[in-house]
């Protein structure tokens, strides 16, 4: 018997791992867009298209104006999903916020391939964005629902995981089609976007909804029959009673608290200060500057004379995909708050060499090398802390009954911040522009300072805790 139990609770580990990886899914779309759509600015075919021929240069180039309407677009669908996330996931559920997520991003690809005008381009990216929010918002949530304590951080990790390995296979896509002289050289890379969108909208309904959503709908039968799926037929009955107890006992608590769940309950006791982490780590993190990275770098390094921008890209990707892998084994050695501080410390060193560096010698090879090392390294820190780590705090410190809600303002703001971000990037690099270079990275290097002073001000510990003993920490600390 004693020998049964490891294996039992080997088998319900792995089980839940294999349901997390594929809600992961759900991520990999924005990953996938996120790389392709910063190569597609410096592609001839979408330039003839969507720009215009520059007599100065003697090159094709994208005005700034089109540059930030296709990314004002894209977080305008980001926030109003986001917005509409926290009602949907609360009244209907994670799997059709997952089934949302999968349905709206179809539908943006359908319009971005179907015509070369504008406009129908500009439909598109609202519902490829709609589909971006509802990913942020329902990954995570279902992946810090359905795992195991002791590797949540690793589960909802994978939103970012997700995010990175999409962007990977998205830059390298554009460096396969780029040269390419037809529309098929950015559409083909757009109809690569439809095939995780239809695993999730097709696979999504085998996999169980979360017990802490049925819990809170008072679904108990259905709460103990998801845990059964989720963690396997060898998981014994009296410890499913005892999970299920537990996190009804919390909700339970939770809603004597709060006497109701209204929106307005995130800014109420507790639920405050779990609002201030939330919002603040994902705005803190946005505003690093990983927006500027990865929607403008492919285009920031042709301006800047880099050859081989695309190759560059594919370089960058690969050493935030490297921060991924190494963020996994530090979750299980050092806390949320620590990777933060270091991670936002290293950032921080990074923008401010960028800006220094190319700020000092412009157009030397020196310089270019700088801008492409520390670049890759900024990266790095990015994806071991900020990124993946700012969302498993967001879901970690959320109370059961708010977390939809919580999670849902979080994302708002988060996209709204990166809507700043790239509302500004063009004016601030775009050759017609501003033209501020490497000198950009003065203005993320203090961003990404005080993002670190906040962290070290506020951000609490929640490692190692389940999400009911949060609960009770932040009900006893207001």
């Amino acid at each position: 018997m004693a020998d049964e139990q490891p294996l039992a609770r080997r088998s319900s580990v792995l089980k839940s791992v294999f349901v997390c990886l594929f809600i992961m899914s759900g991520s990999l779309l924005f990953g996938i867009d996120s790389g392709e759509i910063g190569g597609f600015m410096a592609m001839e075919s979408f330039l003839k298209d969507f720009g215009y021929y520059d007599q100065a240069t003697q090159a094709y180039n994208i005005a700034a104006h089109i540059q930030l309407a296709l990314n004002g677009m894209l977080f305008t669908g980001c926030i109003l999903a986001s917005i509409s996330a926290g009602y949907i996931g609360t009244k209907y559920g994670r799997r059709v916020g997952l089934f949302c997520t999968g349905l709206v991003s179809i539908i943006g690809v359908v319009f971005q391939v179907s015509s070369a005008h504008l406009g129908t381009l500009y439909v598109g990216r609202i519902f490829t964005g709609a589909g971006v929010g509802f990913a942020s918002n329902f990954v995570p949530t279902y992946n810090a629902e359905v795992s195991p304590t002791h590797l949540r951080g690793m589960m909802i990790g994978l939103y970012q995981t997700g995010v990175n390995i999409g962007q990977v296979i998205g830059t390298c896509i554009n460096e396969g089609t780029h040269n390419m002289s037809s529309r098929w050289a950015y559409r083909i890379p757009l109809m690569t976007q439809l095939f995780f969108p239809i695993v999730l909208c097709s696979f999504v309904w085998l996999f169980p909804e979360t017990p802490r959503w049925l819990l809170s709908t008072n679904k108990h039968e259905a709460a103990a029959r998801a845990v059964r799926r989720l963690r396997g037929k060898s998981y014994p009955q009296d410890q499913i009673t005892e999970d299920i107890d537990e996190i009804a006992k919390h909700i339970e608590a939770e809603r004597l608290l709060e006497s109701s769940g209204s929106l307005f309950d995130i800014f109420r006791g507790s639920d405050l200060r779990r609002t201030h982490i939330a919002c603040g780590t994902v705005v803190w993190q946005v505003l690093s500057g990983i927006s500027f990275i990865n929607g403008y770098g492919t285009y920031f390094f042709t301006v800047s004379g880099i050859s081989s921008p695309f190759v560059i890209s594919i370089i960058s990707q690969v050493c935030q995909l490297a921060g991924l892998i190494l963020m996994f084994p530090s979750l299980q050695y050092m806390g949320r708050r620590t990777i933060l501080l270091w991670g936002g410390a290293g950032q921080t060193v990074c923008m401010f060499l960028f800006a220094i560096v190319g700020t000092a010698a412009p157009g030397s090879v020196a310089a270019a090398r700088c801008l492409v090392a520390f670049t890759c390294l900024y990266g790095f820190f990015f994806t071991w802390s900020w990124g993946p780590v700012g969302w498993i705090v967001t879901s970690e410190v959320a109370s059961n009954t708010l977390r939809s809600k919580t999670q849902g303002l979080a994302s708002a703001a988060s996209w709204l911040g990166t809507l700043v971000v790239s509302l500004s990037v063009p004016y601030l690099i775009n050759t017609d522009e501003a033209n501020l270079g490497a000198k950009v990275g003065f203005i993320f290097g203090a961003l990404c300072l005080l993002g670190f002073l906040w962290a070290y001000r506020y951000l609490p510990e929640t490692k190692g805790r389940s999400l009911e003993e949060l609960d009770e920490l932040f009900m006893n600390v207001s």
